[in-house]
């Protein structure tokens, strides 16, 4: 008798714990019917439905257990299509979720109310709104003051989520807006157990870190044309030099090939100035960057980044790329604009106090 009161105590308890973790998903609106409702999980940067429904009449209800909070997406569409019809990202908590459809002037969004943590998305929505506004601004002081302060309230608001799921969310779609510190500053936010997530994004913070405007040049000795050996301190501690220019190109990049015009067109008018213009070869061997220098009939000062130690201290990932130093070997620009691009000759100019 005690071991049958045991067992079914103990299918209570679990019951009683599946209850708690219940969730309820449930939405009414015109633009559902003859629709179906589909819960997704991203897996592997796919989407996978873990549930769906039929819209009834214009309603429907997913329902199931959330032991953890997790993020997911509500999609409204018809059954077998590949493209939503409307959807939103929601956390999934054991509670009670209502969809409400948003008609706007252009389209109707989705939004998800109820649960902690939607209720902190909706709180930073509303925070954020204000700025986005202004940022559409055609007044361009006024459009740059609103992204300054968008960045800051953004910031502060996965600061302070302490590496919730909505702080961890809030970083990996929005890293790309902050400054290096301010990643690595985040990052350590996040629970121990996630940092493996964000082991990456910090490593590339941690290098953007070091080629900072202002930051000292990072010394590498390789290979001239003729076969000698040098290095970039002695181009950049060179006292007779202003600035140093850098072009990162290679034999096989198009684009880089179509900035040389350009680049001769600055050194030309830069002659009498002291600006020194290095030009940095990233190809994989040494003979097709030499053919292509003849080809072109290249002069001045030419290196190739044989292991690419240079393009990886500085963190480099694609070319044409333009770094300009000053005399004291810091670092002036980093990614200047390519002097083919519009105004981008003028603003390395100007950039140089020309």
């Amino acid at each position: 008798m005690r071991k049958i009161f045991g067992i079914v105590l103990a299918v209570a308890m679990m019951a009683s714990c599946t209850n708690k973790a219940k969730f309820t998903i449930s939405g009414e609106s015109e633009k559902f019917a003859g629709k179906y409702a589909y819960l997704q999980v991203e897996e592997n940067r796919e989407l996978k439905t873990i549930d769906s429904v039929a819209v009834e009449g214009n309603a429907f209800v997913l329902e199931g257990v959330a032991e953890q909070p997790y993020s997911a997406y509500v999609v409204i569409k018809e059954a077998g299509a590949e493209r939503p019809e409307l959807f939103t990202q929601l956390y999934v908590e054991p509670t009670e979720i209502a969809i409400k459809a948003i008609e706007g002037e252009k389209r109707t969004t989705l939004t998800a109310i109820g649960g902690n943590l939607n209720g902190i998305v909706d709180q930073i929505n509303s925070y954020l709104s204000e700025f986005e506004e202004l940022m559409q601004s055609d007044d361009k002081s006024v459009a740059e003051a609103a992204e300054k302060s968008w960045n800051y309230t953004m910031f502060e608001a996965i600061k302070g989520c302490k590496g919730n799921l909505v702080a961890q969310d809030l970083l990996k779609q929005n890293y790309y807006m902050f400054e290096p510190q301010q990643v690595i500053d985040a990052i350590a936010t996040m629970p121990a157990e996630k940092q493996e997530d964000f082991a990456k994004m910090k490593a590339s913070a941690e290098q953007a870190l070091k080629v900072l405007p202002g930051n000292k040049y990072i010394d590498i000795v390789d290979k001239t044309p003729e076969g000698k050996e040098l290095s970039l301190k002695s181009v950049i501690e060179n006292k007779n030099n202003k600035y140093v220019l850098i072009d990162f190109w290679a034999s096989w990049c198009g684009p880089c090939i179509k900035q040389i015009p350009y680049l001769q067109k600055m050194e030309e008018e830069l002659q009498n100035e002291n600006v020194v213009f290095l030009s940095v070869s990233v190809d994989a061997k040494q003979d097709p960057w030499l053919k292509k220098m003849e080809s072109l009939n290249l002069h001045g000062n030419q290196l190739w980044d044989s292991n690419s130690q240079l393009c990886n201290s500085l963190n480099i990932s694609g070319i044409p790329f333009f770094l300009i130093y000053d005399a004291e070997g810091n670092l002036h620009m980093y990614d200047a604009p390519r002097p083919s691009q519009g105004e981008g000759l003028k603003l390395m100019l100007e950039s140089l106090g020309k």
